[in-house]
């Protein structure tokens, strides 16, 4: 066993991992806030929820070999993925993310997903990057309370109830560029961006092939490297232009049957 698999196994999270050169990613960070600042209006779903779908340049973000490469440690070689969610925090903004755990809508078994969340600008406290509770994936699923809080930037504001003691958090701190794993049971949250800055990530969910849906409207997948053997999702496309047509009707079919969950499960 790796030690990469050995401590993630252990605490449920690694970090850091480098994996894209800076050129790469100061031109996403532009690309991305123009976005933001100035979203599409022809697409029906937050252009920010399986936004892989949406530009050959996203997607080529989440499956950049050294992030794919440390997802193989820890799941094997046979690589799905469900989303990639865009989480930009604005400057002196105060949209934060609750204590929660990704995997509570996903009706998804095992419990082997592992979420890459890479850093397209450096990440701090200040601007409000993630914290964990190391090794709170070994409790399974925790209870969690819908606060539909208008400043969480989760879809419906869940939140474990769980008492944090700042003591026992780790701070995942990460230069742009840089990525950190976690498990899909891992309780993680994050603070507001205190800075004069955007605070830009991108969380990448992937997942082995042999995980089945068990509840909840039918999620799509992408292959992003190995075999599927098994066959168990619809196949998403992988997009080849950016923000055009195609990839908007591939990003609508996909993100459609989640929509009355306010995106909560996909």
């Amino acid at each position: 066993m790796s030690e990469l698999k050995k401590f993630y196994n252990e605490n449920g999270y690694y970090l850091p991992i480098d994996v894209l050169d800076n050129d790469k990613i100061n031109l996403s960070a532009n690309k991305l806030q123009a976005i933001y600042q100035s979203p599409p209006s022809n697409i029906k779903h937050p252009w920010n929820l399986q936004a892989h779908l949406l530009a050959d340049w996203i997607y080529d973000l989440c499956v950049s070999p050294k992030l794919l490469d440390a997802v193989e440690e820890v799941i094997g070689p046979n690589i799905l993925i469900q989303s990639a969610d865009i989480f930009i925090k604005p400057a002196k903004g105060k949209k934060h993310i609750n204590w929660h755990q990704d995997a509570n809508y996903w009706g998804l078994n095992p419990y082997e997903l592992v979420t890459g969340w890479i850093a397209i600008t450096d990440v701090n406290l200040e601007n409000g990057c993630m914290s964990y509770l190391p090794k709170s994936h070994l409790h399974q699923k925790i209870e969690h309370t819908e606060t539909f809080d208008k400043n969480s930037d989760l879809t419906r504001g869940q939140e474990i109830n769980l008492k944090i003691n700042d003591k026992d958090v780790v701070a995942v701190t990460l230069k742009k560029g840089q990525a950190s794993l976690h498990h899909c049971l891992l309780a993680h949250g994050s603070g507001p961006n205190k800075t004069n800055f955007p605070r830009i990530g991108i969380a990448v969910r992937y997942l082995p092939t042999y995980v089945k849906q068990t509840k909840g409207p039918p999620i799509s997948m992408i292959l992003a490297r190995g075999i599927d053997e098994y066959k168990n999702f619809k196949m998403d496309e992988i997009p080849t232009g950016d923000f055009d047509n195609k990839s908007i009707a591939e990003h609508d079919k996909a993100s459609s049957p989640h929509a009355a969950s306010n995106y909560a499960t996909s």
